[in-house]
């Protein structure tokens, strides 16, 4: 698998979580550039405690405290470079 492949396929991975998470949007509201942090309203402590857990549990990793900044919680893409940094 390329490195695009394989960007493409966490970064979707990661938007099947935040549409269970985040039910409230469509479909195709979701996508790499898509921002969340302080973007939105929904994307509150609970929604964002319930993603790390999520994304541990999905990926079996482990997020630490210093990975948890509005930086690598800004948007789908930045979310999954932090992934792809810890798998």
């Amino acid at each position: 698998m390329t490195s695009e492949q394989n960007t493409q396929q966490t970064s979707a991975q990661l938007i099947t979580l935040l549409m269970a998470i985040i039910p409230s949007y469509e479909d195709d509201f979701w996508h790499a550039e898509t921002e969340l942090f302080g973007a939105i309203a929904e994307f509150d402590s609970m929604a964002l405690v319930t993603l790390i857990g999520e994304i541990e549990e999905h990926f079996d990793i482990a997020l630490d405290d210093d990975d948890i900044s509005a930086e690598n919680f800004a948007s789908v893409a930045s979310l999954t470079e932090l992934v792809l940094e810890r798998v």
